[in-house]
């Protein structure tokens, strides 16, 4: 809290990221005021059961989170597939995983996304083919759409979820046009800002109300 403090006393932008999870999926507003009160947004990413399901969200918790989160903040910004297509964002073109952005694991490997399961990329291959990396089989199979998400608002959804869940042609599991479920959201939008890497990850970025 100090070093927020600090940074939003020298006019330093700060935005607080959180993760989603089970146990916290109702209190994110909470979060969004405690970082307005030093001047900063509230990023917020789903959590991705890498290692563990424990803390992951169901779908029905998923959208109860997010009508709580929209009618306690104001958007700023979201890269969340499901959430933009909801929303009926104009423009959006989905997050930058498999297009605009390199992630380079601790043990050397590269990745479409920070989530992604398993990849044959080394530093070496990002050496060597530079921005063409992303015409690789990792990073095309990272923006396909699945045949079954063909024309559906969320574009596929995200691409890391499905291949954590061992079935890149399956929906995203919190896309509701997939159910063939309507969601509604009560929501704001904030005025734009300039927010860095907004669009390397599916994420959502608001402001306390």
């Amino acid at each position: 809290m100090e070093t927020l403090e600090r940074t939003s006393g020298l006019g330093v932008p700060v935005t607080v990221t959180a993760v989603m999870m089970r146990e916290n999926r109702l209190r994110l507003v909470e979060l969004a005021r405690l970082a307005a009160a030093v001047g900063a947004n509230l990023r917020v990413n789903v959590y991705q059961p890498a290692k563990s399901d424990h803390f992951s969200v169901s779908y029905e918790e998923f959208w109860d989170a997010l009508r709580h989160l929209a009618g306690g903040t104001r958007l700023v910004a979201t890269t969340e597939p499901v959430l933009a297509g909801v929303l009926g964002l104009e423009g959006f073109r989905g997050p930058g995983c498999g297009r605009t952005t390199v992630r380079v694991a601790p043990d050397g490997r590269i990745l479409p996304c920070t989530y992604w399961p398993d990849s044959r990329l080394r530093l070496a291959d990002l050496e060597a083919l530079g921005e063409s990396i992303t015409e690789t089989a990792e990073f095309t199979a990272a923006r396909q759409v699945p045949p079954v998400c063909a024309g559906c608002p969320c574009g596929g959804g995200c691409a890391g979820r499905r291949a954590l869940l061992g079935d890149l042609g399956a929906a995203d599991p919190f896309c509701p046009f997939a159910r063939g479920d309507r969601i509604a959201l009560h929501w704001e939008r904030a005025g734009p800002e300039n927010l860095p890497k907004v669009g390397s990850a599916c994420t959502t970025v608001v402001s306390a109300r």
